[in-house]
C-alpha cells in the first residue's frame, strides 16, 4: 500500500470581493488598474486595505498569500513529487477547493491571484478540460467524512504538545490520515473545524508558528522518516 496523506488548509482566509464592497470606489479602481473583475477578484489586504475596514472579521480575511505560500510548500514537496500526497483548501466562507494530484500552482503571486479569480468565476481553473483546481459541491464535514480516514488531525497552537517527529511516526503508522492546518493569519480555527478532529496537537508547546512552518515541518518530517531525503 502506498503511504497516503491528505492535507487540507481550513478556514482559509480566501474570497471573492464581498457583496458589499464591490461598488467601493478603491476596490473598482484597483481592478482596473490591475485588469482584474470587482465581482470576482481575490479579496486582498495589501490591496484593499481601506475599503476592508468595513467588513466583519476583517482581521481574518483577504490573506490568498496564505493560500499560495500552502499550494507552494505542499505541492512541491517530495511527498507530493511521489504521489503520497493530496490536497484541500477550505475557505472562510465554506467553500471546499480540490488540488489536482501531480499538478503545481504559478510561482507568480500575481499569476495565482488570476487563477483565484478563474476558479471564482467558473467554479474550476481552468473552465474547461483537464483541471488544476475546482470548487466541490460539499462541506468540510463531507469531505472529511467521505474519506473514511483511521484518523482526523487538527494542529493548532492550544493543542496537546508533540514532538514533529513523533507526529511523523503516527502519520506514517496509520496510513491515510487526514491533517487539518489553519489558513488564517491570526487566532484559531472555528469551533466547526475543530470538532471533527479526533486529535488537536501544537507542534511548538502553544508557541504561535506561520501556516507555512507548520506544512514544511510534517512534510519534512515524513520525508526524512520513509527515506525520501
Amino acid at each position: 500500500m502506498v503511504l497516503m496523506l491528505r492535507l487540507i488548509l481550513v478556514d482559509a482566509a480566501l474570497e471573492p470581493i464581498p457583496i458589499e464592497l464591490r461598488n467601493d470606489e478603491a476596490v473598482i479602481r484597483v481592478a482596473r488598474r490591475l485588469g482584474r473583475d470587482p465581482d470576482h477578484m481575490p479579496l486582498d489586504k495589501a490591496l484593499h486595505f481601506r475599503a476592508m475596514g468595513k467588513l466583519r472579521n476583517k482581521e481574518v480575511r483577504g490573506r490568498p498569500d496564505i493560500v499560495h505560500k500552502f499550494l507552494l510548500d505542499s505541492l512541491n514537496s517530495l511527498l507530493a513529487a511521489k504521489g503520497m500526497l493530496t490536497v484541500y483548501i477550505h475557505t472562510i466562507n465554506g467553500k471546499v477547493i480540490e488540488v489536482a494530484p501531480g499538478e503545481r500552482p504559478p510561482q507568480n503571486y500575481i499569476n495565482f491571484l488570476g487563477l483565484m479569480e478563474q476558479l471564482f468565476k467558473y467554479g474550476s481553473v481552468p473552465p474547461g478540460g483537464k483541471w488544476l483546481l475546482r470548487i466541490v459541491d460539499t462541506t468540510l464535514a463531507e469531505l472529511v467524512k467521505s474519506m473514511n480516514a483511521p484518523l482526523t488531525i487538527l494542529l493548532e497552537r492550544d493543542g496537546e504538545p508533540i514532538r514533529i517527529l513523533e507526529l511523523a511516526d503516527l502519520l506514517i503508522g496509520s496510513n491515510g490520515v487526514v491533517v487539518m492546518v489553519g489558513g488564517i493569519p491570526r487566532g484559531s480555527v472555528s469551533s466547526g473545524v475543530r470538532m471533527l478532529a479526533d486529535r488537536v496537537y501544537s507542534l511548538a508547546n502553544g508557541e504561535p508558528l506561520t501556516t507555512s512552518h507548520v506544512v514544511n515541518s510534517v512534510l519534512t518530517a515524513m520525508e526524512i522518516k520513509i527515506g525520501l531525503v
